[in-house]
């Protein structure tokens, strides 16, 4: 029996002995004095632990150097081959975390074997394969963070997820390939099958979705969201991304927020704001822009400047500048033209193009085969068919001061007895620029009515039927004619030079024009008591005269009857 314990104890003991068809049982280091509580299993596995405790070593060469390193778990062939006092590591795969490290997990195929820093993860056949000074790096996958050197903080998981990063560090790349030309970029963000896939140093990016910014490579700070969002961004910069095929042709654009399916899809230019499924989907070079709704702004291609809100508003503006539509189906005529703002359901319909017009209202419109300028229509189906113009309304009524106009157009001033306007550029000082005995008035409604002037007088002493009064001083003709010899007018009229300097006043104008004429009459009726007296005093002288001449005829008679008697007859 003592034999029997001797020949168990030596083949316990004895390295090198427990041979089984070829197959290696268990080892004892050659180190004097392991360390305890270590668990070494095959061929020179944990052979120089010296000192080191709490280690599990299993395969060919598993952890062969180690000397002081503890709460290791190493299995596979050459596992942890050359750390030897790197503490805490779980090494899992042939020649896996070869190299001088502490805190490190490393399953897979040569996976970490380079890796000489700490606090690393490596899972996945040669993930991590180059990894040397980088640290904090997860890295799962085959071949996932490959030929990562010093880069560190980066979380890359899929196969060969962030392949080609080197120095590059805060990146997280889930996904087959993701971020797989990576180098340098640093803080990015790629999740999906190829995110980033070209990417090489553009950094704080965010990719997420298959073959997201697959084509960038040196643009940053930009959002990604959505198979294939902005697959051919190059070096633009500081763009949002968010939907299927979103920005798909953008290559340098910056200062982008695109949002909806293929939004801005042919897009190549800079700060455009594009919200809506294939909202300014045609736009090339266009700059500016804020299209927002279905299909918003879908033919743009140059236009700049534009604001375009509403589903499929906007989709006749191809090279327009500078117009604002809101609404639903909301166009600016043919799409020419710039400057525009029209606001309302299917307003700016029509035929017409032009610069500087107003639609405002649902379904106004505008109609010109010539350009229109400045043009204004307000009001539901209102409609504007010439330039500097403003049309209030269809058939409408429209209120000043009022909120139930009764009229085209009904004026409330804010106090009694004034009609509340006012025409800066027509005072009393304008000339006239023609005469007419029809005037404009208003009604006992305050009604603009058309009228023939007349004149109204308050008393009758503001009248001239004094003239005929027996107190009136009626001025001789002789004091008129001396007057108007002095002074050109007659007296009581104001001279030229006072109306010109003075105007008139109709009212006293017409009383002194009246009075004239009854003085004129007064002198008339003069005149004719003066000739009735005259011809009085004729037919008396020639009654008189007659008188005389038939009493000279008849004596006459008498001679011519006595001569004839006395001439003797034959």
């Amino acid at each position: 029996m003592n034999k029997l314990y001797y020949w168990l104890f030596l083949w316990v003991a004895t390295p090198n002995l427990g041979f089984t068809q070829t197959n290696y049982v268990a080892t004892s280091p050659s180190s004097g004095g392991p360390g305890t509580y270590n668990t070494l299993i095959g061929i020179q596995a944990g052979n120089n632990v010296s000192s080191g405790n709490n280690n599990i070593f299993t395969g060919y060469q598993a952890g062969f150097s180690n000397t002081t390193g503890s709460f290791n778990v190493y299995s596979g062939l050459g596992a942890g081959y050359n750390n030897s006092t790197g503490s805490r590591n779980v090494l899992i795969g042939h020649q896996a975390g070869v190299n001088l490290a502490s805190d490190v997990v490393a399953v897979g195929y040569q996976a970490g074997k380079s890796n000489q820093n700490s606090g690393n993860v490596f899972v996945g056949s040669s993930s991590g394969f180059s990894n040397t000074t980088g640290d904090r790096n997860a890295f799962v996958g085959y071949q996932a963070g490959y030929t990562n050197s010093s880069g560190f903080g980066n979380t890359f998981l899929g196969y060969q997820a962030g392949f080609v990063n080197d120095t590059g560090h805060g990146n997280t790349f889930v996904g087959g390939e993701t971020g797989k030309s990576n180098t340098t970029g640093f803080n990015n963000l790629f999740v999906g099958t190829a995110a980033g896939f070209l990417n090489v140093t553009g950094a704080r990016n965010t990719f997420v979705g298959t073959s997201a910014g697959f084509n960038n490579s040196s643009g940053g700070d930009n959002t990604f969201i959505g198979y294939q969002a902005s697959i051919n961004n190059g070096s633009g910069f500081s763009n949002i991304s968010i939907g299927p095929s979103a920005a798909y042709n953008n290559q340098t654009g910056s200062r982008n927020i695109m949002i909806g399916d293929s939004v801005g899809f042919n897009s190549t230019t800079s700060n455009n704001i594009f919200l809506g499924s294939k909202a300014g989907y045609t736009n090339s070079s266009g700059a500016l822009n804020t299209f927002v709704g279905y299909q918003a702004g879908y033919n743009n291609t140059t236009g700049s400047t534009n604001i375009i809100i509403g589903p499929n508003s906007g989709t006749a503006v191809t090279t327009g500048n500078d117009n604002i539509l809101m609404g639903y189906n909301v166009q600016s005529g043919t799409g020419r033209g710039q400057h525009n703002l029209i606001l309302g359901g299917e307003a700016g319909g029509g035929q017409w193009a032009g610069n500087s017009n107003t639609l405002l209202g649902h379904q106004t419109s505008a109609e010109s085969i010539v350009d229109l300028h400045h043009a204004t229509a307000i009001g539901a189906d209102a409609r504007v068919t010439v330039s500097n113009a403003v049309v209030l309304g269809n058939q409408a009524n429209v209120g000043i001061g009022t909120s139930a106009p009764t009229a085209r157009l009904e004026v409330v001033s804010e106090t009694p007895d004034a009609s509340g306007l006012r025409l800066t550029k027509l005072t009393a000082t304008s000339p006239s620029v023609r005469s007419s005995d029809q005037f404009l008035t208003v009604s006992e409604r305050g009604d603009v009515i058309k009228a023939r002037y007349r004149l109204r007088i308050n008393t009758a002493n503001e009248w001239s039927d004094n003239v005929f009064t027996s107190s009136y001083s009626l001025r001789p003709l002789s004091s008129v004619a001396a007057f108007i010899g002095q002074h050109g007018h007659l007296p009581g009229v104001p001279s030229a030079q006072q109306v010109v300097n003075e105007g008139i006043d109709l009212l006293k104008m017409n009383t002194t024009l009246l009075e004239k004429v009854e003085e004129l009459t007064l002198y008339s009726i003069q005149l004719e008591k003066a000739n009735q007296q005259q011809r009085d005093e004729l037919q008396t002288i020639k009654q008189h005269y007659d008188q005389k001449l038939q009493v000279m005829e008849q004596k006459q008679a008498q001679l011519e009857r006595l001569v004839n008697q006395l001439l003797p007859k034959d």
